[in-house]
């Protein structure tokens, strides 16, 4: 009995796996040409990446995402070359993931990038250089697709400095850094030929305010920035020596809260910038300056 009970058992149907919510393909691509003793190789490659990111908008909610991402990469090789690229570009689609499956695509950021990182918050589009020039960190916000800043610096995405106080993520501030020499300084710096630096304070889904430090002619004219570690921290009565993260224990209205404290832009030990940060906003009016800088507001 025992055995034909198990065989009828055996000629059931197996119960079928719910389908998908998400089934998709991205076919990469590459084509090789023969240039003389030399090789040209285009590479158009696709993938995916799911992400989680915390929505300041939607009342600390953690939303799902599908980010589609697509590289397009040009270099010259063969066995008696270095191999050499040209500008690589990224695309990056953002959709929605809910029980539902995946949404309408929410935004689309396109830039110009050796690499391509997302985590949480952020979207990380990497340009490396070379020879002298410092690997820079486009950074965008994977919640409202707005560029937020470009950072230089040690670890994976320059260098930041934050406050964050009671209340969420809305209640997180951001302080980076791009500093010469870089391949994207032509795009940042534009016209300003004497343009050192760029800080950017922001939000974690918006930039609040970008300024332009512009270097005396003479320190620019000797090449200065190649000798500077530019470094930033910030100041308050609390953390006198400086601090790479400041939090306010508190909750209040953000003009209450982020002020009464100095970002610090040290560039070497004779050249270093102080911007007090005024009612959630750098006070440039106030700022101490090294003989010869000044600082320029850019536009948003």
């Amino acid at each position: 009995m025992r055995k034909l009970i198990l065989a009828a058992a055996l000629l059931l149907p197996l119960p079928a796996f719910a389908d998908p919510l998400v089934q998709e393909s991205a076919p990469s691509t590459i084509s090789v040409d023969r240039q003389g003793e030399n090789f040209r190789v285009v590479n158009d490659s696709r993938r995916y990446q799911t992400n989680i990111l915390a929505s300041v908008q939607a009342k600390n909610l953690l939303l799902y995402q599908l980010l589609e991402i697509e590289q397009h990469q040009v270099s010259t090789e063969g066995p008696q070359t270095e191999q050499s690229f040209e500008e690589s570009t990224a695309k990056v689609t953002v959709y929605p993931l809910t029980e539902k499956g995946k949404g309408a695509a929410a935004f689309t950021i396109e830039g110009k990038a050796d690499a391509v990182t997302a985590m949480g918050n952020y979207l990380t589009l990497t340009r490396y250089g070379c020879c002298v020039e410092m690997p820079t960190y486009a950074v965008y916000s994977l919640e409202s697709g707005k560029y937020l800043f470009n950072a230089t610096g040690e670890g994976q995405s320059g260098q930041w400095t934050t406050m964050g106080a009671q209340g969420g993520w809305a209640f997180e501030r951001i302080f980076a850094i791009h500093a010469r020499i870089t391949a994207a300084d032509d795009d940042l710096f534009g016209d300003e030929k004497n343009g050192a630096v760029i800080l950017t304070y922001a939000k974690e889904n918006e930039p609040l305010q970008r300024v332009m430090l512009i270097a005396s002619a003479d320190d620019m004219a000797h090449d200065q920035p190649l000798e500077w570690m530019p470094k930033i921290d910030l100041v308050s009565a609390a953390y006198p020596k400086g601090i790479d993260r400041i939090f306010i224990d508190r909750f209040d209205k953000p003009e209450n809260l982020f002020t009464d404290a100095t970002l610090r832009l040290t560039l070497d030990e004779g050249t270093v910038v102080e911007i007090p940060l005024v009612a959630d906003k750098l006070d440039l009016k106030a700022a101490k300056l090294p003989q010869g800088y000044s600082l320029k507001e850019i536009k948003l």
